[in-house]
């Protein structure tokens, strides 16, 4: 089972190559910030973590990566840039951590993005405003 994780994280840092779109429902229940700052700024990261505390949101960060879509439905490349932007927080074990950097496309999209997410601390995410959850 852990070998199958490994694999599929290796697949989102490097990326996924395909573009195509994913069918919407009128029923797909979708979950978008209303905040422009949400997951765009290092001071509001899309907190996707808890595997410090062995929570059952450890691999929380590629299944929100599996549901993010484009606005139309569109599948998102996803591409790890590393880490960056040390934050505080007293209330984790190191007091603090790093952010992680994401590049997000999709096919027809006129600039790619990049998002903020807190692999530390977990928080029922949404998706950044451009992009729709799953």
């Amino acid at each position: 089972m852990k070998q199958v994780l490994v694999i599929v994280l290796a697949l989102f840092i490097v990326g996924c190559s395909s573009t195509s779109k994913v069918a919407l429902s009128e029923d797909s229940f979708l979950l978008t910030s209303n905040d422009p700052e949400y997951g765009y700024t290092e001071s509001k990261p899309i907190e996707l973590g808890g595997f410090l505390r062995g929570t059952k949101s450890a691999g929380a960060h590629i299944e929100y990566f599996e549901g993010l879509m484009g606005p139309n439905g569109e599948k998102v490349k996803v591409t790890r840039l590393g880490s960056c932007c040390e934050f505080e927080d007293k209330s984790m074990p190191f007091g603090g951590g790093l952010l992680d950097r994401y590049q997000l496309t999709y096919e027809g999209q006129k600039k790619p993005v990049i998002i903020y997410v807190n692999l530390y601390k977990f928080n029922k995410p949404l998706a950044p405003m451009g992009f729709a959850l799953l």
